[in-house]
């Protein structure tokens, strides 16, 4: 399969992800684009992906975000997004696949568990949570993890959740993308896959948002989590 057409299929399946769970298109879209290209070159070309389907579900779920937990959120991931620049230019690339890795493998295995969170009340909590994602999302353009547990901490509704997390991710991903832009990250060929992939982007949000109300998200969430373990152990032997 080529490298063109496994983008595209790619970044269907995570855009449907995203439409249904309201999360997880870059935790699937990453491991497989930066198999393929090195985590350097995948880097910008899964944050512009992610900001455009963020920017989407933001119109989609525009009433419904907080704009108090929000706007801390951008504040703390403007403080990280610098530290992931450093991680991505000077840390080697094995250890940035492994670390990738890891992380992905603890996330699905956390989420496989699902434990109870406590209410996380001290305002610390979030502006750390954005500084978290901030870094992991200009390094490893995976910014959700963090924001997914203390979303989780604060029980919000479904309809809250998506959209608190769709609002956050579109402004925590122009930042990202206009950090690669002053960094030179962008060459032609990287803005050409991007612009193959737009209309099977476009297939996957639409069909994922449509079916996000009737298509049981258990069961399919938990077959996604099982090939987050799988992506994530491959990531992980692949940089050691």
């Amino acid at each position: 399969m080529s490298t063109e057409l496994t983008i595209i299929l790619t970044v269907a399946v995570a855009a449907f992800v995203r439409g249904v769970s309201g999360f997880g298109a870059a935790l699937i879209a990453m491991p497989v684009i930066s198999g393929l290209m090195g985590i350097q070159a995948a880097a910008p070309l899964v944050a512009i992906i992610g900001l455009s389907i963020d920017t989407l579900l933001s119109v989609y779920y525009r009433r419904s975000f907080e704009w108090n937990v929000v706007s801390r959120l951008w504040t703390g991931s403007i403080l990280g997004i610098p530290v992931g620049f450093l991680v991505l230019r000077f840390f080697p690339g094995s250890w940035m696949l492994s670390g990738l890795g890891i992380m992905i493998t603890a996330y699905a295995i956390y989420a496989f568990l699902t434990p109870t969170l406590p209410t996380l009340k001290s305002q610390r909590w979030i502006y750390g949570t954005g500084f978290f994602c901030g870094m992991l999302g200009s390094s490893y353009n995976v910014p959700g993890p963090p924001v997914i547990l203390y979303g989780n901490s604060q029980r919000w509704s479904q309809e809250k959740f998506k959209s608190n997390l769709s609002v956050f991710f579109c402004g925590n991903g122009l930042f990202v993308v206009t950090g690669h832009i002053f960094s030179g990250n962008y060459p032609v060929a990287a803005l050409q896959q991007y612009a193959i992939a737009i209309p099977s982007l476009l297939i996957g949000l639409s069909a994922g948002t449509a079916l996000s109300t009737t298509f049981n998200p258990i069961i399919f969430r938990r077959v996604v989590l099982a090939m987050l373990v799988v992506i994530g152990i491959r990531l992980l032997l692949m940089g050691m």
